[in-house]
C-alpha cells in the first residue's frame, strides 16, 4: 500500500442523462452541489418488504411516504424486452381511482425505477433507470450506464443519503455498476417524501397513491405495464440522521479519471481553527475487475498519514489498478500532537477501473 493512499479521498458525480427538466412544471428542488462531502452521522432499519404486486396507498406505512434519505434493495431476474420497451421494477406515485378519468387526471407524478429506455434517448438501451415523470414525462432520470444482462440474478441498489445517492448494480456478492455519492445537480433530492408532497398538492378529486412492485406506469406511454421477468424481493429502509453537522468535510474534491488519475480535495475540521492539524487514518480493502465483475483482491490493508494542515489542499496521484473501497477517518491534532477530537463516523470512498470510463459533472 502506497502513501499515495493515505490522502485519497474521491467524489465521483453524474452520468450521462437524456432526459430533460421542465422548470416551468413545479418547483423542483435543487440540490446545492459545491463538490463538498460532510462526515453525516445516520442509523437505519428496515421498514418493510415487499414482493410483486400493487400496493394501495392504505398498505404503504408512512415512513414509506415520507421517507427523504433511505436505500431500496431490489432483488430480481429479467427475461429481455427493454430494448423495445420500459420494464418497470419499482413505481411509486399517483394513479387513478377510476377509468373514466379525463387524460389530465393520469398519473402527475411519480418516480419509476426501470430497466431500458426504447425511445427517450438516440439508440436503445438496457440499463437501469432511476426516473421522475410528471404527466408521464420524464423530467429527470440516472441510470447504471451499463447494461443488465438477460437470465442472471440481481440486486439493484438505490441509496439516497444527505451526500448524495449512489445507483447500484450486483450479481451475488461482486459488484457490476456503482456510482458513489453522485450530487446529481439537478433535483437530487426527489425521493419518496417529494413524491407524496407533490401528489398531495396536484391530486384533483380523482387520483390515488400507490406503490408498485413489477409493475407500474414508465412515462410516455399510457397504461401498467408489466415486468418481464421477476421480483423476487424489495426492501425498503429509513436512515434517520444523529448528526448532520459534523464539522468534518471534505471540499472541492475533484478526480480525473485517467490512466493516472489525479485526485485533489480539501481536508477540513471547520469547529476548529486553521493553526491546527489534521491526520488521516484508513483501511483499504483491494478489489479487482475480472471478468466485468468487481470482486474482492486481498486483504484488509491499514495506514496513517503525516500530519497536514487543517484546511489545506491536498494532491494523491494512481494508478487505474488502484480500485477498491475505503473507510477513512479524520483525527485533529495540535501542534503539540495532542489529540483535540476524530470523527466517530468513517469517510466511505469507492475507487473504481479505469474500464468504467464515463463522464463526470466538473
Amino acid at each position: 500500500m502506497g502513501k499515495r493512499f493515505t490522502y485519497l479521498l474521491l467524489l465521483l458525480a453524474g452520468l450521462v442523462c437524456s432526459c430533460t427538466k421542465d422548470a416551468n412544471l413545479d418547483e423542483w428542488i435543487i440540490s446545492n452541489y459545491s463538490g463538498s462531502y460532510k462526515n453525516i452521522e445516520y442509523g437505519e432499519n428496515l421498514i418493510r418488504e415487499f414482493t410483486a404486486g400493487i400496493y394501495e396507498e392504505n398498505a404503504i406505512p408512512d415512513d414509506i411516504k415520507q421517507l427523504q434519505y433511505g436505500r431500496i434493495e431490489i432483488d430480481f431476474q429479467y427475461f429481455g424486452g427493454g430494448l423495445i420497451y420500459f420494464m418497470p421494477l419499482l413505481y411509486y406515485g399517483s394513479m387513478n381511482k377510476n377509468n373514466f378519468d379525463d387524460d389530465v387526471e393520469e398519473p402527475k407524478f411519480h418516480m419509476a425505477i426501470e430497466i431500458g429506455h426504447y425511445n427517450v434517448i438516440p439508440f436503445p438501451v438496457e440499463y437501469l433507470f432511476y426516473t421522475i415523470c410528471t404527466f408521464r414525462q420524464p423530467q429527470y432520470c440516472r441510470d447504471t450506464f451499463s447494461p443488465v444482462i438477460t437470465g442472471g440474478n440481481y440486486t439493484f441498489i438505490i441509496d439516497k443519503k444527505p451526500e448524495g445517492m449512489i445507483l447500484q448494480l450486483k450479481r451475488g456478492a461482486n459488484i457490476l455498476n456503482i456510482f458513489p455519492h453522485a450530487f446529481f445537480p439537478d433535483s437530487s433530492q426527489l425521493f419518496f417524501r417529494d413524491v407524496t408532497s407533490y401528489i398531495d398538492r396536484n391530486q384533483g378529486d380523482s387520483l390515488k397513491t400507490v406503490l408498485m412492485v413489477g409493475r407500474g406506469f414508465a412515462g410516455i406511454d399510457k397504461g401498467i405495464h408489466d415486468f418481464n421477468g421477476q421480483v423476487t424481493g424489495l426492501r425498503i429502509f429509513k436512515y434517520t440522521i444523529s448528526n448532520t453537522d459534523s464539522g468534518y468535510e471534505l471540499k472541492q474534491v475533484r478526480n480525473q479519471h485517467s490512466e493516472y488519475q489525479k485526485v485533489t480535495y480539501t481536508a477540513s475540521d471547520n469547529f476548529l481553527g486553521n493553526d491546527n492539524f489534521l491526520k488521516l487514518k484508513y483501511q483499504f480493502y483491494p478489489y479487482k475487475f475480472v471478468d466485468g465483475e468487481l470482486i474482492p483482491g486481498g486483504g484488509m490493508q491499514t495506514g496513517e498519514s503525516a500530519k497536514m494542515l487543517n484546511n489545506k489542499s491536498t494532491s494523491c496521484y494512481l494508478e487505474s489498478s488502484d480500485i477498491g473501497f475505503y473507510k477513512v477517518d479524520i483525527c485533529t491534532i495540535d501542534k503539540n500532537n495532542n489529540v483535540l477530537r476524530s470523527s466517530v463516523k468513517p469517510f466511505e470512498i469507492w475507487i473504481y477501473p479505469k474500464e468504467w470510463d464515463f463522464e463526470f459533472y466538473k
